[in-house]
């Protein structure tokens, strides 16, 4: 059987480095101005940080695919007042705080996490008062595909662990322990192929 056709969209480095490994990514080029890997059926896009550079990275990763029906997942960090640091969520609810734009995605059967509203913010946030967990890029990523992708997000921050000072091992770490759950998530699409 094919590698299931997957694109992931990722901000940083951190977040990127462990799929990339696990997966066994290389580098295209050129890359009009975002670092694409690819191996197989599986591509990932380095967008950087926000909503706009995830709208555009999106975009481009879009416009280099020449098969169709790939899911699209933007995988990453976010904060969240009260989850455990290390959770793993998929958005079902996605609201952008500056557009006030909102995104539902259906829900299948038994993903390998629990359901979660993601609020897409402009700038980090540190006051954890907002329900829900919370990010930079999800809104541009689903702009930029008309709703049709998937959020799952690993809670790096909450209230009791804020996210000042961050540091990119860390943020790896936390990636790093979840590839099982993400190849989880993964698995139904590839059996309906």
């Amino acid at each position: 059987m094919s590698s299931p056709p997957f694109n992931f969209v990722v901000a940083l480095p951190a977040e990127s480095k462990p799929l990339i490994a696990h997966f066994g990514l290389k580098r295209l080029q050129p890359d009009d101005g975002f670092p694409i890997y690819q191996k197989g059926g599986i591509s990932l896009i380095r967008s950087g940080v926000g909503k706009a550079a995830a709208q555009k990275a999106t975009r481009t990763l879009l416009n280099h695919q020449q098969q169709k029906g790939r899911i699209w997942i933007n995988l990453g960090i976010a904060g969240h007042a009260s989850r455990p640091i290390g959770d793993m969520i998929l958005a079902q609810y996605i609201r952008d705080e500056a557009s006030q734009q909102q995104w539902e995605i259906p829900a299948w059967l038994d993903p390998p996490c629990e359901l979660e509203r993601l609020t897409t913010l402009s700038r980090p946030g540190f006051d954890y008062t907002r329900p829900g967990a919370f990010d930079m890029e999800a809104a541009g990523f689903l702009s930029a595909l008309d709703g049709n992708g998937y959020c799952l997000k690993i809670i790096s921050d909450n209230r009791h662990h804020p996210g000042h000072g961050m540091k990119a091992k860390w943020v790896s770490q936390l990636i790093r322990e979840r590839l099982d759950k993400i190849e989880q998530f993964m698995h139904p699409f590839s059996n309906q192929r």
